[in-house]
């Protein structure tokens, strides 16, 4: 790798034209706060306007342009198309879903432990309430547990968002 005759050094234009010719879908980023434009320009809303227009590849370029010292590897999921993605933005296929607690953090059973990206998470007393409802749960509906927990549909979508917990649709 270091100085390798045959090292090729990528950017996020080849890296995207190699995933293209692969056939496989690009996913995302296992690092996505590294990808947050937010997180380099989020103090100056005019150019937040300015990158609205932008797409993701060119989101992507416009990040590693102006960070190139934190962008200096990829690390990325491809998979296989078609994939289904659910938005969970309708309430009553939410309802309905089968949650199940992410295996991607440690410090279970606490209410203060550390996301997939080693983040703290501070729960609050529904949150852990619901997680624990939905740790290792197969057949709960999220709308079943509600009853006995008193999170509400936000703290749900906000536990999803976190990637605390995993959603099947039924």
């Amino acid at each position: 790798m270091y100085v390798h005759p045959q090292e090729i050094d990528y950017n996020i234009d080849t890296l995207f034209e190699l995933i293209d010719a692969s056939g496989l879908e690009f996913v995302g980023f296992s690092n996505p706060r590294v990808w947050d434009l937010n997180r380099l320009i989020g103090k100056a809303p005019d150019l937040i306007d300015r990158a609205q227009n932008l797409n993701d590849r060119q989101r992507y370029r416009l990040i590693e342009l102006l960070d190139p010292e934190t962008v200096t590897h990829y690390e990325f999921f491809l998979a296989r198309p078609p994939i289904d993605r659910a938005d969970w933005s309708n309430d009553a296929d939410l309802l309905k879903a089968i949650p199940d607690r992410s295996p991607c953090m440690d410090g279970w059973d606490s209410r203060c432990l550390f996301n997939y990206d080693y983040q703290i998470v501070k729960l609050s007393e529904a949150e852990w309430q619901f997680l624990k409802a939905s740790d290792g749960n197969e057949s709960r509906p999220v709308e079943e547990i509600l009853s006995d927990v008193p999170l509400g549909l936000d703290g749900v979508r906000s536990l999803l968002a976190q990637q605390l917990i995993l959603l099947t649709a039924r």
